[in-house]
C-alpha cells in the first residue's frame, strides 16, 4: 500500500516538475512511453525515409533487422536470458495492450525509431568531424593535424565518411540548416525521459549493421557518438561509462565525477543547523569562486579555504528541461544516485536573486546564454518546485557546514556587515569616508594641540 502512494506521488511530480511554465504546452512526459498522441505520426514519412538510407549505406535488409531482435537471446540488467524483444517490451511502463498482441507492430516501431536515432548521432559525429576536416585545411594547420581529422573522418568503419550520408544538401534534418536550427531541439527532445529507447536496442542495431565488429567496439563506439551528441560543445571526461539504460541514463553518468567527493563521513551529525547563504552573502564574507577543475563534472564542488569551487554550467533554453528529466529519472529509478538533484538544490540555495548570478557570471562558472540574470536565477529557484528533497544530501550536509563555518568567523562577519551596509551604497560610503576623514582631522587637532601645550615654542 505504502508502494502505490509513493508511487503516484512519483507520477503527480513528474508531471508537476514539467508544468513549471504555465504557459508550455508540457504536461504529459512520464516514465518512458510508445507513441502517446497522433501529433508523433508527422515524423513517419522522414523515418520511412532514414530506415532507407541505413539500410543501403550498410548493405543489409530489413529482415537482418528484425533477426537480430528476435533469434537473438541477451541477458540485459541482470535479468534472465531472453529474446532481445522480450527485453524491450519489458523496458517500458504500462505498454499497451494493442504492443502486447502485435509484436510486428511493435517491432517495426521500434526498428523506425532506433535506425532514426542511430542516423541522427552518427550523422551529427560526422558531420562536425567533416566541418573540423574542412575548416583545418582552409587554415594553417600542420600536416599531421589535418592526416589525424582525415583519417577519423574518412577511414571509421563504423560511422564511414560524411559522403555517405546521402542526404538532400536542403533536407529539414540532416542538413546544414537542419544542423543550425532544429538540432538543438532534437537533442532536448533525445534527452527527454519518456522518448528513451533501450540502449540494447541501439546496441542490437548497429550490431547487426556492423556484423564483423566486436560488441565491445559497438559500445564504445555507440557511448562515444552519444556523448558528442548530448553534450554538444561541453567538454566531457572521456572514460569507460559502462552499460546504460538509454541515453539518458548514459549523459547523466557523463556528469557526475566516478569517485564521490564528498562522503557520508564527511558529514558530522549532531551540530547545529548550517545557515544557507546567497552567494551575494558568501562574497560579502570574503568567499572568493572559481571553477573546479573538473568543470565538466556536476558533482565537482568543493570548499578550499575562502574559495568555493564550482563546475561551469551553460544556461540555454534547453536548460531546464534537461535538469527537469535528470531529476525524474533518478526518482523514479532506485538505486540510481540523487547527484543531480542534489546538485540543483544546491544551486538553489546559493541563488536567490540577479545579483548572484551576476557574481558568478564575473567569476567564469555560470554562463548566461538565455537573456536577463532575473531569468536564471527564476529557473534555479523554481525547478526544485514541487519536487522532495533527499534528507542525505552531501552537497548540504558538508559544503554548506564548510562555507557556515568561514562565514561565522568574527572577522568575516564584520567584512560582510561592512561590505552590506556601507560598500553597496556609493552614498553610505561617503558618508563613511566622511566620518573617518572627520575623526583623523579631530585625532590630529587634538594631538597638535596638546603637543603645543606639553612643548611651547622656544622664543
Amino acid at each position: 500500500m505504502e508502494e502505490d502512494r509513493v508511487s503516484l506521488l512519483m507520477e503527480d511530480w513528474a508531471v508537476n516538475v514539467d508544468v513549471l511554465d504555465k504557459d508550455s504546452q508540457k504536461a504529459q512526459w512520464n516514465k518512458p512511453s510508445i507513441y502517446k498522441g497522433d501529433h508523433l505520426k508527422k515524423m513517419d514519412p522522414h523515418k520511412r525515409r532514414v530506415l532507407g538510407h541505413f539500410l543501403k549505406r550498410y548493405n543489409i535488409t530489413l529482415q537482418t533487422l528484425v533477426d537480430s531482435l528476435t533469434t537473438t537471446n541477451y541477458r540485459w540488467q541482470h535479468k534472465e536470458v531472453l529474446p532481445v524483444l522480450q527485453h524491450l517490451m519489458d523496458a517500458y511502463d504500462s505498454l499497451d495492450d494493442k504492443w502486447l498482441h502485435d509484436h510486428d507492430g511493435f517491432l517495426m516501431l521500434v526498428i523506425f525509431d532506433g535506425c532514426f536515432m542511430l542516423e541522427i548521432l552518427q550523422w551529427s559525429s560526422v558531420y562536425d568531424d567533416h566541418k573540423a576536416f574542412v575548416r583545418s585545411e582552409s587554415s594553417k594547420a600542420t600536416t599531421s593535424v589535418v592526416r589525424r581529422i582525415k583519417q577519423k573522418t574518412t577511414a571509421s568503419a563504423l560511422t564511414g565518411s560524411v559522403d555517405d550520408y546521402c542526404y538532400a544538401d536542403n533536407g529539414p534534418i540532416f542538413s546544414l540548416h537542419g544542423k543550425s536550427y532544429f538540432m538543438s531541439y532534437i537533442r532536448r527532445d533525445i534527452l527527454m525521459l519518456e522518448n528513451q529507447l533501450p540502449m540494447l536496442l541501439l546496441k542490437t542495431l548497429l550490431g547487426a549493421a556492423l556484423p564483423t565488429e566486436p560488441k565491445e567496439a559497438i559500445e564504445e563506439h555507440l557511448n562515444t557518438i552519444i556523448l558528442n551528441f548530448c553534450r554538444g560543445n561541453s567538454q566531457y571526461e572521456k572514460r569507460n561509462m559502462g552499460s546504460s539504460l538509454h541515453v539518458l541514463d548514459l549523459n547523466r553518468k557523463s556528469l557526475l565525477n566516478k569517485n564521490s567527493i564528498h562522503d557520508r563521513n564527511s558529514a558530522s551529525s549532531g551540530e547545529d543547523e548550517n545557515i544557507i547563504r546567497s552567494v551575494t552573502n558568501l562574497h560579502e564574507s570574503g568567499v572568493k569562486f572559481e571553477r573546479s577543475t573538473n568543470f565538466c563534472h556536476l558533482t565537482d564542488i568543493r570548499v578550499e579555504g575562502h574559495v568555493l569551487k564550482l563546475p561551469v554550467v551553460d544556461i540555454d533554453d534547453t536548460t531546464e528541461s534537461k535538469l527537469l528529466n535528470l531529476m525524474a529519472f533518478e526518482r523514479f529509478h532506485v538505486g540510481a544516485g540523487n547527484e543531480v538533484t542534489s546538485y540543483v538544490y544546491f544551486m538553489d540555495n546559493i541563488i536567490d536573486s540577479s545579483e548572484d548570478v551576476k557574481i558568478l557570471k564575473s567569476s567564469g562558472v555560470l554562463i548566461n546564454s538565455i537573456g536577463s540574470d532575473k531569468a536564471v536565477a527564476r529557473l534555479f529557484n523554481e525547478l526544485t518546485k514541487d519536487a522532495m528533497p533527499d534528507s542525505e544530501n552531501m552537497l548540504e550536509k558538508v559544503v554548506q557546514k564548510q562555507l557556515d563555518k568561514h562565514c561565522r568567523n568574527k572577522w568575516n562577519e564584520w567584512r560582510a556587515t561592512l561590505n552590506h551596509t556601507y560598500f553597496k551604497n556609493p552614498w553610505a560610503l561617503l558618508s563613511l569616508l566622511a566620518a573617518v576623514l572627520l575623526l583623523a582631522l579631530t585625532i590630529s587637532q587634538t594631538f597638535y594641540s596638546i603637543y603645543g601645550y606639553c612643548k611651547p615654542r622656544k622664543s
